[in-house]
């Protein structure tokens, strides 16, 4: 019966945590971001995709290959995904869920939203964070 409860418990927490979605440094999970704009760019390389995420930090201009948009993991590796719909499911894995499908030209972007609200504790040690780092 205390095997049950504990996989229970462990199934419960694990269930109300999201991973974490890094860029550049920054896991935006974390962040006093309520909106994100994501596409894809295709990496003729591997044949996959990167996750291209402007999350309404500054743009670096000088970032011509748009490294400093990409999504990667918590070492700062890029991650790769099979297409857009793989890229999508792993942000609603990560509370985020389409809002606005954004199309202009052959261009075609997501305006996502969270979810879930943050934690109102949360929120304030990100705010607190941000406000030294002015983030």
């Amino acid at each position: 019966m205390k095997n049950y409860l504990l996989l229970f418990l462990f199934t419960a927490l694990g269930s109300s945590t999201f991973a974490q979605v890094f860029v550049e440094n920054t896991n935006i999970n974390d962040r006093k971001v309520q909106y994100l704009e994501i596409w894809e760019k295709y990496n003729k390389d591997t044949d996959r995709f990167w996750a291209m995420i402007d999350y309404g930090q500054l743009d670096n201009r000088e970032d011509k290959s748009g490294q400093a948009l990409m999504m990667t993991s918590s070492s700062g590796q890029a991650l790769e995904f099979n297409g857009i719909v793989n890229i999508l499911n792993f942000m609603y894995s990560n509370g985020w869920e389409v809002l606005h499908v954004k199309t202009i030209g052959d261009y075609e972007s997501f305006i996502l939203h969270r979810r879930f609200p943050m934690d109102e504790n949360r929120l304030k040690e990100t705010a607190n964070s941000n406000d030294a780092t002015g983030g």
